[in-house]
């Protein structure tokens, strides 16, 4: 059974976010934020999963640590991700672990996420904790397995309070259909599911994900296609497309991503540091913007899709 290689990185907090995400660029599927010295090593805080109720204060601390962890098969970066690091003044040591030790370790940083609006919430929480449930709200229960996603800190719960947004202000036609790129564990496929979306697919390459993602969409009794080919070589429009990938991709994908999306439809990107969002506007000229999300360094964008002179 293929290991893992554990990441502990320490230095400057003014460039925390930025080394999340080159982490997270270099392969880790998520990263943890370490409380400090003082905390003894307590995980608190991790990609996707944050909890809206407890924001966690800002850190006064002017060193930051963060964990992240490689493939063993991906060992040749490591190098360049020191090097990487290195240049911005911060540290880095690694040790081998086995998969069995690796997947408690991050089980331990999962905290619940709920996102709320006009009355409206929605609750993800872990299959092992039972967070308790307010009158009326939407329960997600993940379990992330060894594919927990690709987000960066917050960036999962702007895409879902966008999402939640645009049902509960009727910005979508009833029963919508939603494409999710980068599905990961299929939380916003699931999302839109529970919030009354008539069809959902998840798009994501890696294998392991798809399998998690089709696990919980069992588990939450919703029925959310599952597939691992690629955006490029995907048919059909929909009402909402989401994107939570990084920047670069985003780019990279905006005139497949922008197909998808139906005439007057929406679509979501999120996964882009603050310095980098006015390229990736610049990226989609012939969407309309229509909101800004922000939380610490990252941003989500929602795009209109105007009904006429589409490409």
């Amino acid at each position: 059974m293929a290991g893992w290689i554990e990441i502990r990185a320490k230095g400057p907090a003014r460039s925390k976010d930025a080394v999340s995400a080159a982490l997270i660029e270099a392969g880790s599927p998520g990263v943890l934020e370490e409380a400090g010295e003082a905390a003894a090593g307590k995980l608190v805080s991790y990609s996707r999963w944050e909890d809206e109720t407890a924001e966690e204060p800002p850190s006064k601390s002017p060193e930051a640590a963060l964990r992240a962890y490689l493939n063993e098969g991906e060992k040749a970066r490591l190098n360049d991700i020191r090097r990487k690091l290195g240049s911005v003044g911060w540290k880095l040591t690694t040790s081998a672990l086995k998969d069995t030790d690796w997947s408690e370790k991050w089980k331990k940083g999962l905290r619940p996420v709920r996102v709320s609006y006009k009355g409206k919430s929605v609750l993800v929480r872990p299959t092992w904790k039972r967070s308790p449930k307010r009158p009326g709200e939407k329960v997600i229960e993940m379990d992330p397995g060894m594919a927990f996603g690709t987000g960066g800190h917050a960036t999962t719960k702007m895409c879902l309070r966008a999402l939640l947004r645009l049902v509960m202000d009727r910005k979508l036609p009833a029963n919508p259909d939603f494409l999710d790129v980068g599905t990961g564990t299929g939380v916003l496929a699931i999302a839109a599911k529970k919030l009354g979306f008539r069809k959902a697919l998840g798009l994501e390459i890696d294998e392991v994900a798809v399998k998690v993602a089709r696990r919980n969409a069992t588990r939450n009794r919703v029925k959310v296609a599952v597939s691992s080919r690629p955006v490029e070589k995907t048919s059909g429009r929909f009402h909402l497309v989401a994107a939570n990938i990084l920047a670069g991709e985003l780019k990279r994908l905006s005139p497949d991503l922008s197909r998808r999306v139906i005439p007057g439809g929406r679509l979501i990107l999120s996964g882009i540091l603050q310095n980098e969002k006015d390229e990736v506007i610049l990226a989609y000229p012939g969407l309309a913007l229509e909101k800004a999300y922000s939380s610490k360094e990252w941003v989500a964008l929602v795009f209109r899709k105007p009904l006429k002179g589409n490409r």
